[in-house]
C-alpha cells in the first residue's frame, strides 16, 4: 500500500446531457445553493503562483478584481505630502506624529473613502504610531507627550504571490485593495493596510510601472514608484490579514509586559504619570493582560463628547485620562500612553474617519503548540455623529469571526465605528446603521462565527466581465418554452490527482445546436462512493467557474489534503438559468 498522502485519488466522468424530457420522469438532480459557506472551498487560484486570481469568495459571494481606471468622484488620492500631525487625519495623506488637542466635541458627518473589497470601514490603516516622545511647548502652549513612529526607516518587502502559504498558524483572510497614488509630490506614496501583519499577494498599477511596496517599524506601507513617475497611478492589489487582528474569542491570562522589551522607551515624567493613573484603574505592570486590557478598554470606551474640554491642568495626557471627555482620537491616544507604561505594546491608528488602537498579545491557535505573537484591534468608539463612505454601495461589509471580548459600555455599542447610528452610503442589503448588528461581530448568523469567511476562499473563474457575471446572481427557474436544454462535455474522461494537488477540469458548454453558450455558471465537485462504488456516500464542492466565449471553461481546483484515500466520482454540473435547464457532465 502506498503511503497515505502519495496515493491517488481515481476520479472518473461520464458525459451526458439533461434535456427537459428526460428530466420530467428523473428526480431533480441538482438544488442551487445560492451562498455556499467559504468552509466548503479549498485554497483556489486561477493562474501561477504570483498571477492575480479571477475572484476571491466571502460569504459564498464572489468578488472580482476592483474596476481600474482614472480616480472616480468618489475616492482621494494617496499623497506623499505628510499631514501636520495634528487633530483627525486629512483624506489621502499620512501624519508622521499626532500631538493631541482640547477639541473634544462630537463631529458632525465625516466621509470615509474606501479601498478594500470586503470593505472594512471604518477601520483602513493609514498612519500607525507606535512610540511615546515628550515635545516641547509650541507657541507658549503645554508641552505634551506626542506619538510617534520608534523606527521610521521602511524596508522593501517582496510580494508574497496569491497562493503563498500562511506563516504562521493563523488563518488568514483575503481583501481587494484599490487605491489611486499620487506621485506628484514624491516617489514614495503610502498605501493603506488591513491590518499590520498584513502581506501584499499581488500588485498591479495603471498604467503598468515597477512599482516597489516598503513599510516601516509600525506596518505602515509605502509604494516606491521608479525615477520620472509623476502623476496619478492606480493601484490594485490582493492583500491578507490574519482573522484573529479583528477580534479573538478571549484574551489570554499572561502577565502583561510579556512583550515590554519591544517598547519605545517612556520619558520617565511620562511613566510616572501613566502608572499613577493606571494605579487609579487599579491595574500594574505584570498584571493579568485580561484584566489590564479590560480595565483600559472600559474605561477610555466611557468617555464623552462634550462642548466643554477637561479641565486644564498643565498635563494634557492626565487632562484627557482622567476627564474621561473626547472623541475617538483621545481616546487613541489616552489608551497607548497607560498601555506603554504597563509594559503592553500599542499603537495609534488613524484614517480621515477614525482612530483606534492595537494591542500585541500572545494569540492561542487552534492546533497549536504554542501561542503566536499578534496584534489585535481594539475600536473605542468616540465616533462623530454621522458616517458618509464613499465607494463602498457595492461591496460586502466585513464582519469579525469572533465576538468582542472586551468591555462594551451602552454608549460604545451605539457608535458608528460599529456601523450603528447615522451611517450611510453602504450597500443595501447590509445591515447598517439603525438597524445594524450588535458589536459583538457574529456575522449572518445569530452565532459567532456563521457564515464567516474561511481561510484562502478563492473562487476559480477564467475572466472577468461577462463570464465572471454568471457567478454573482442566483440563477432563476427556468419558465415557459424558451429554456432549452444544455450538454456540458468534459475534454477527459480519466483523472488521477494526489491530495492537496492541484485538478483542472476543461470542457465546453452547448445548446442543442451545437453553438456555444456563455456566462453560464458551472461547478465542480467530488463525490465519494461506498465500498460497493454503486451510492454516493457524500459530496464535496471544490469550486466554481463560468464559461466564457465560446463556452468554453476551465477550474483548476484544490483536492484538500485532508480528503479521505478512495474513490470518487468528479461531478461537473451547471444549474442552468432562465435561458437552459441544468446540466450535468459525470
Amino acid at each position: 500500500m502506498l503511503p497515505a498522502m502519495r496515493r491517488p485519488l481515481v476520479l472518473a466522468a461520464l458525459v451526458f446531457a439533461l434535456a427537459l424530457g428526460v428530466a420530467a420522469a428523473q428526480p431533480v438532480l441538482h438544488e442551487y445553493v445560492p451562498h455556499a459557506s467559504d468552509d466548503d472551498l479549498p485554497d483556489l487560484i486561477t493562474g501561477g503562483p504570483s498571477e492575480e486570481p479571477a475572484a476571491i469568495l466571502y460569504e459564498g459571494e464572489i468578488l472580482p478584481p476592483p474596476e481600474g481606471g482614472a480616480r472616480r468622484p468618489d475616492e482621494r488620492a494617496m499623497r506623499g505630502a505628510p499631514g501636520d500631525g495634528e487633530g483627525p487625519e486629512s483624506p489621502g495623506r499620512r501624519s508622521p506624529t499626532f500631538r493631541p488637542d482640547r477639541v473634544t466635541a462630537l463631529e458632525g458627518m465625516l466621509g470615509y473613502y474606501t479601498v478594500f473589497t470586503p470593505t472594512i470601514a471604518p477601520f483602513k490603516r493609514v498612519t500607525a504610531l507606535d512610540a511615546v516622545v515628550r515635545a516641547p511647548a509650541i507657541d507658549g502652549g503645554e508641552p505634551a507627550p506626542v506619538l510617534g513612529l520608534a523606527a521610521p526607516r521602511s524596508a522593501p518587502v517582496p510580494l508574497a504571490g496569491a497562493d503563498a502559504p500562511p506563516p504562521d498558524p493563523r488563518p488568514r483572510d483575503r481583501f481587494w485593495g484599490s487605491v489611486v497614488l499620487d506621485f506628484s509630490t514624491g516617489l514614495r506614496v503610502p498605501l493603506p493596510s488591513v491590518s499590520p501583519e498584513s502581506r501584499v499577494l499581488t500588485l498591479r498599477s495603471e498604467p503598468e510601472l515597477a512599482l516597489r511596496v516598503e513599510k516601516d517599524g509600525a506596518d505602515n506601507f509605502f509604494v516606491v514608484a521608479p525615477e520620472g513617475t509623476r502623476g496619478e497611478v492606480r493601484a490594485t492589489f490582493l492583500m491578507d490579514a490574519p482573522r484573529g487582528y479583528f477580534n479573538v474569542a478571549a484574551i489570554p491570562s499572561v502577565p502583561s509586559d510579556v512583550y515590554a522589551h519591544e517598547l519605545f522607551a517612556l520619558e520617565d515624567s511620562v511613566r510616572a504619570d501613566a502608572l499613577a493613573f493606571a494605579a487609579e484603574l487599579g491595574v500594574a505592570p505584570g498584571d493579568p493582560l485580561d484584566a489590564v486590557l479590560g480595565a483600559l478598554t472600559a474605561h477610555f470606551r466611557a468617555f464623552e463628547e462634550s462642548e466643554e474640554p477637561p479641565e486644564e491642568t498643565g498635563n494634557i495626557y492626565l487632562d484627557l485620562a482622567r476627564g474621561m471627555k473626547g472623541v475617538c482620537r483621545h481616546r487613541a491616544y489616552g489608551f497607548v500612553i497607560t498601555a506603554h507604561a504597563l509594559g503592553v505594546p500599542a499603537r495609534f491608528v488613524q484614517n480621515e474617519a477614525h482612530a483606534w488602537v492595537e494591542v500585541k498579545i500572545p494569540m492561542p491557535v487552534e492546533g497549536a503548540d504554542e501561542p503566536v505573537p499578534g496584534w489585535l484591534r481594539v475600536d473605542l468608539g468616540g465616533a462623530a455623529s454621522a458616517l458618509q463612505a464613499h465607494g463602498a454601495e457595492d461591496r460586502p461589509v466585513y464582519r469579525p469571526r469572533e465576538r468582542d471580548p472586551l468591555p462594551q459600555p451602552e454608549a460604545y455599542r451605539q457608535s458608528y465605528s460599529q456601523l450603528r447610528g447615522d451611517v450611510s452610503g453602504f450597500r443595501q442589503d447590509e445591515e447598517v446603521g439603525a438597524a445594524s448588528f450588535a458589536s459583538e461581530g457574529a456575522g449572518a448568523g445569530e452565532g459567532a462565527g456563521e457564515a464567516a469567511p474561511s481561510e484562502g476562499t478563492e473562487a476559480v473563474a477564467e475572466e472577468e466581465g461577462g463570464a465572471l457575471d454568471a457567478l454573482f446572481d442566483p440563477p432563476g427557474e427556468p419558465e415557459g418554452p424558451s429554456a432549452r436544454p444544455l450538454t456540458l462535455r468534459l475534454d477527459r474522461e480519466r483523472f488521477e490527482v494526489f491530495r492537496g494537488r492541484t485538478l483542472t477540469v476543461t470542457g465546453r458548454a452547448t445548446d442543442p445546436d451545437g453553438e456555444g453558450v456563455e456566462a453560464m455558471r458551472v461547478e465542480v465537485l467530488l463525490r465519494e462512493m461506498d465500498a460497493a462504488g454503486s451510492r454516493a456516500a457524500s459530496e464535496r464542492l471544490l469550486g466554481v467557474t463560468a464559461t466564457r466565449s465560446g463556452g468554453a471553461f476551465q477550474a483548476s481546483v484544490g483536492v484538500p489534503p485532508d480528503l479521505p484515500v478512495g474513490d470518487y466520482r468528479l461531478i461537473v454540473r451547471s444549474p442552468g438559468d432562465d435561458r437552459f435547464f441544468p446540466a450535468t457532465a459525470r
